[in-house]
């Protein structure tokens, strides 16, 4: 006998609990910590949510736990264009189509009462840099804030009615390698010329990296996504924040022309090398744990990777990447996970193609659901 039961904003131990047991024998999975989890879902932490909102769904069969996922919409986010399009977060299910629909049944009738008229999976209220999409090739160890799930995932997904809106794309990179002779040389004759300066960040100047990379968030960014929205410098503050404890300053690289910031890439030091038996929490032995461990990391992965499109032929990407993968090298790390890139952006999967030692190792799906039938789907093409 299968229910359902729909918690609103409650966060409870069956909800953690699902994945535990669904992953409890693979060894690539990682529990992301619960309070990042919670984060995401609290109108304090993300200011996208003040103006939104979200359910916690869980399904049980013959009263154990068997699936889970957040249903959400947020003004900002959903709600700028037809149709209206919310999300399912944090999926989670045994390898059931009967429960699976069970669930996504409940999450579409939730949004529907919400105006909501298309629903993205999976997807959170937020930027698409951590826990966004599904995994459908590339089975391999998991990084920090990299979606991963079981193989079937897909399936339950289509089963239900969703196509694929886009995929995403992420490379990785063997640093213990020798770069492309040719592109070394490019890329520091770029260096060399004095027409950009590079700098990496310092926390001890932070005020100062804050304002680049809003500049780069609001200016770069915006060229790049249809639906930028414009970040705030409380965002950017709190983020600092959030990296202080685990960040390398010389993972994280700023190009400049004539002062004036036009490229950013920010790696961090992959934590889930450290977090693995954490299961989730974070209690104060688990931090100290996480700071006195962070210099043994020898994987990173790649958040974000942008020039102005202005500077797109000029050969400063190829610059900026140089210098930091040189900085990791020099940190003892030996592997890159430059993720991910839209299928609807050919330029940026061309150079992280072309970078040297690259090769595509994850492809991830993002799926839409019509809810409105008045609406047919449409592929993104983020024109």
């Amino acid at each position: 006998m299968v229910t359902i039961k729909n918690y609103g904003k409650s966060f409870n131990k069956d909800f953690f609990d699902i994945a535990l047991n669904i992953y409890k024998d693979d060894k690539n999975w990682v529990c992301p910590p619960n309070r990042e989890i919670k984060n995401i879902f609290s109108k304090e932490s993300n200011q996208l949510l003040k103006n939104g909102d979200y359910t916690i769904i869980i399904a049980y069969k013959n009263n154990i736990p068997s699936g889970r996922l957040i249903a959400f919409w947020t003004t900002e986010k959903s709600k700028k264009r037809h149709p209206y399009s919310g999300g399912i977060a944090f999926f989670e299910c045994i390898n059931s189509t009967e429960i699976s629909n069970m669930l996504l049944s409940e999450a579409v009738k939730w949004l529907k009462n919400q105006d909501i008229e298309a629903v993205d999976a999976i997807t959170i209220p937020g930027e698409n840099y951590n826990h966004w999409g599904i995994l459908i090739d590339g089975f391999t160890k998991q990084g920090f804030g990299m979606p991963y799930n079981k193989p079937y995932y897909i399936k339950l997904f289509e089963e239900f009615g969703f196509n694929e809106y886009f995929r995403q794309y992420s490379y990785h990179v063997d640093l213990t390698k020798e770069f492309p002779d040719r592109h070394v040389r490019y890329a520091n004759h770029i260096i060399e010329s004095g027409e950009f300066e590079f700098k990496h960040l310092k926390m001890s100047e932070s005020d100062a990296f804050v304002e680049d990379v809003l500049i780069i968030f609001n200016d770069v960014w915006s060229q790049f996504h249809a639906d930028h929205n414009i970040v705030k410098k409380e965002y950017v503050e709190k983020m600092f924040q959030d990296l202080k404890y685990v960040a390398n300053e010389k993972f994280i690289w700023f190009a400049y022309k004539d002062k004036y910031p036009i490229g950013m890439t920010i790696a961090l030091p992959d934590i889930n090398q450290i977090i693995g038996s954490f299961k989730g929490r974070l209690n104060i032995f688990n931090k100290i744990k996480l700071v006195n461990n962070i210099k043994k990391v020898k994987r990173a992965r790649l958040l974000a990777f942008g020039v102005h499109p202005e500077n797109h032929s000029s050969g400063v990407a190829q610059g900026l990447y140089v210098k930091m993968a040189e900085s990791m090298i020099s940190e003892g790390i030996t592997e890159l996970e430059m993720s991910w890139v839209g299928d609807y952006n050919p330029k940026v999967n061309r150079v992280y193609k072309h970078l040297g030692n690259s090769v595509l190792a994850k492809t991830h799906a993002t799926m839409r659901y019509i809810i409105n039938k008045n609406y047919t789907f449409e592929r993104f093409t983020n024109q």
